[in-house]
């Protein structure tokens, strides 16, 4: 072989272990790290014992504890290291005192997540009662409550109140752990209600709270299954005994255990968060949602078991999807309770194309999802406005390109906690949810039908459908999405967070009437040759047409009693300069969340019609067939001040030619609230929405892919109405966010 030859061979050899090479370095900045664990928050006794943490892992990984944890171990020691998939060893010591709570710190390179153990203390409450609430038949015996307590017996101090019959439990004693007490025969037909509670003479704040319900004479008890609720719904359940068993998998410790109600336009209930908790068969197969008739009588914590008793209470069955609710609950229905913990509730991951009307009001994990919006809070309102708005639905997508909503009401302790949204993927926990959004939605007819039944139209509430289930996150450790976006699954063609032309803080980003793509984040976006997205408006003469700076109300928080505690925060939004806080110069005041329009992170248009359009030009060079499903996001509302006629009704297309153009979607925009005139249509933000395109080959590989919104008709609102009015060219259409994705 000459010397030409073997230099050519050399040079194919040292090529293809190049592209080896390199091939294995995007495939390991690209792929996300696999780290999880099987249940991230877990109860456990007061003795001491053993837990098996169960980490789900692709590779190395380190698993510690908190220093001052000092009740907890892993074999002696304070960390330890392993290497994927692995059930660690946590010891825990005797808990004497009160209830304790560490974190441990599970991590794999760049990625981290936190596991919370709490373990109960012998002297959580002083006094804790092993149930909560008992049932006795009709007949007279004795019965018994397992009790603990350090507290002296002479120390102890037993009273008893009644719900209407008087004396009838007497002859109390405390043998070993257990309270022993006599019950009287009960010769009405009506069950009957006491409470027995047990304090310290010494210290009263150390009680506990036992309910006795005894039945009335005849009643027997019959246990129904869940998919038995069918044949009791549509009115009142009475004298049947029937009662339901299962576990409670919510509470509202954080603010976000269920919705409040809209009763009008600008009136809420805000007591049903804490009225209302939600029960599932232990398997997980089916759950209920529970409405007590006040705060006072939902008594139920997390993980209980419960015989829920439904004499008195009426079952509703919702249709399309089917779901049950329970109403017209108090104490007396709670046959027994005893309290459990997070292994009482099975786990059930999904996708969400897996999901079944039989997971509603279950405890459910969606897999492989992220949050699609890079920007600002949970909960993305002008603040002025939340006697309107008290839930929101912030859109989520998975890797499959499916989409549905997580709810966060304004109470949740984290809907505005200055940390904004998570960009990375992961798993959302909660309770799965069939919820309605009348400021994202509205049903024009259902509200017609209302009025002509009598109903005033400010009263109707509760039509506006977003879907057909949710996801409604009791806490927000369990939306476990990683923080940083390059850990996720998804990448992005173009996006566009804010507009700016001239501020000397910002890079600028518009030239023309062309808002250019802010990722990938580059100091000078207009003539950076990465930057291959462009957003404009094109009028009706196929023209570009011109582009405003808008107000925002993404201002990150913290908030305290309802008013953000710095007003100079950021919003969400990082450029090439690493700096968040570009708009606080701009902000209203600390009560409104609000970003003014000078510059501002958000971008309108006026003079529109069916003919004019929002366009966006993008690259799928490189793209292939395994970077399926591509989506479009972004974030909408109409009106400026106290003006409304911008278009209500809109489609949005794509085209891999620009002439040729095919609708995947439709939506609606809300307006923006009139302050002396609100109504349960109108949104004080930004409606964030998320769109699958096609599997289109044609699409891939073009040097410039199209997607452009229009309006759909001529409809438009009139300050008293949704949509019997025509579209007014003087108002505005907003967009605050717009960004296209693709899967990696």
């Amino acid at each position: 072989m000459n010397l030409t030859a073997m230099k050519k061979i050399l040079y194919i050899i040292a090529s293809v272990l190049a592209a080896i090479t390199a091939c294995s370095e995007k495939n390991e900045l690209s792929t996300p790290l696999e780290l999880g664990v099987k249940q991230q928050e877990v109860t456990l006794p007061c003795t001491a014992g053993s837990y098996y943490v169960e980490v789900l892992a692709d590779g190395e990984f380190t698993l510690s504890l908190p220093s001052d944890a000092t009740w907890l171990s892993i074999g002696g020691e304070r960390s330890i290291s392993g290497h994927g998939d692995s059930r660690i060893e946590l010891s825990y010591e005797m808990n004497r005192g009160l209830q304790r709570t560490a974190v441990l710190n599970l991590s794999r390179g760049k990625k981290d997540i936190g596991i919370e153990i709490t373990q109960q203390g012998i002297l959580s409450s002083g006094i804790e009662f092993g149930v909560r609430s008992i049932t006795a038949g009709a007949e007279a015996g004795r019965h018994s409550a397992k009790i603990t307590t350090l507290c002296k017996d002479s120390d102890l101090l037993i009273s008893v109140s009644y719900k209407g019959q008087q004396g009838w439990i007497s002859d109390f004693e405390k043998s070993n752990n257990y309270l022993v007490f006599g019950v009287i025969e009960n010769a009405s037909e009506e069950n009957r209600i006491a409470e027995i509670t047990v304090s310290s003479k010494s210290d009263p704040a150390l009680s506990d709270v036992l309910q006795i319900c005894q039945l009335g004479s005849g009643i027997s008890l019959n246990r129904i299954a869940f998919d038995e609720l069918e044949g009791i719904a549509g009115s009142a359940v009475s004298g049947s005994g029937s009662y339901l068993e299962g576990v409670v998998i919510s509470d509202n410790s954080e603010g976000n255990g269920a919705p409040n109600l809209n009763i009008s336009a600008s009136l809420q209930d805000n007591t049903l968060a804490d009225r209302t908790v939600y029960i599932q068969a232990a398997d997980g197969s089916a759950g209920v949602k529970v409405i007590f008739d006040s705060q006072a009588d939902n008594i139920l914590r997390r993980y209980d078991s419960v015989r829920l008793l439904l004499d008195g209470t009426t079952v509703i069955r919702h249709s399309d999807p089917v779901h049950y609710e329970i109403r017209g609950v108090g104490t007396e229905n709670l046959l027994y309770t005893e309290a459990g913990n997070s292994l009482s509730v099975p786990e059930k991951k999904k996708r969400m194309s897996e999901l079944t009307d039989a997971d509603i009001h279950t405890f459910v994990t969606i897999t492989d999802c992220e949050i699609p919006i890079r920007k600002g809070p949970f909960f993305p309102i002008d603040l002025r406005h939340t006697y309107v708005i008290n839930r929101y639905p912030m859109v989520i997508r998975d890797i499959e390109g499916s989409t549905m909503h997580l709810m966060s009401n304004i109470t949740a302790s984290w809907q505005r906690d200055g940390k904004g949204l998570p960009e990375g993927s992961g798993e959302i926990s909660g309770v799965l949810v069939h919820e309605t959004c009348d400021n994202f939605n509205w049903d024009s007819a259902k509200a017609m039908a209302a009025t002509i039944d009598g109903v005033k139209l400010d009263y109707v509430t509760e039509i506006g459908e977003i879907g057909k289930y949710q996801i409604r996150p009791l806490k927000r450790s369990e939306i476990k999405l990683g923080e940083r976006f390059e850990d996720g699954f998804s990448g992005l063609l173009m996006e566009v967070r804010y507009y700016n032309k001239s501020h000397n803080e910002l890079v600028v980003n518009v030239k023309s009437n062309t808002i250019y793509s802010t990722y990938p984040a580059v100091e000078f976006p207009l003539t950076d040759p990465s930057v291959r997205g462009v957003l404009e408006t094109v009028g009706s003469d196929g023209n570009v047409a011109g582009v405003a700076a808008y107000r925002d109300w993404t201002l990150l928080g913290p908030m305290e009693n309802g008013e953000l505690t710095n007003a100079s925060c950021g919003n969400g939004v990082y450029d090439f300069f690493g700096n968040s806080a570009h708009w606080n110069v701009y902000s209203l005041a600390s009560t409104t969340g609000l970003l003014l329009d000078a510059n501002g992170s958000a971008w309108y248009c006026t003079g529109w019609s069916e003919k004019k359009s929002w366009r966006a030009t993008f690259s799928t060079e490189g793209l292939t067939e395994a970077n399926f499903p591509l989506s479009v996001q972004f974030g909408a509302v109409a009106g400026l001040g106290e003006t409304v006629g911008a278009p209500r009704y809109w489609v949005i297309e794509y085209s891999a030619d620009g002439s040729v153009w095919t609708e995947f979607g439709e939506y609606t925009v809300p307006d923006f609230p009139i302050l002396s005139n609100r109504k349960a249509w109108q949104c004080p933000g930004p409606k964030y929405m998320s769109f699958t395109l096609p599997e289109d080959s044609s699409m891939l590989g073009k040097e410039k892919v199209y997607v452009r919104m229009h309006p759909a008709n001529t409809k438009a609102g009139t300050p008293n109405s949704y949509d019997d009015g025509e579209i007014d060219s003087k108002c505005t259409s907003e967009m605050n966010y717009f960004a296209i994705r693709y899967n990696k």
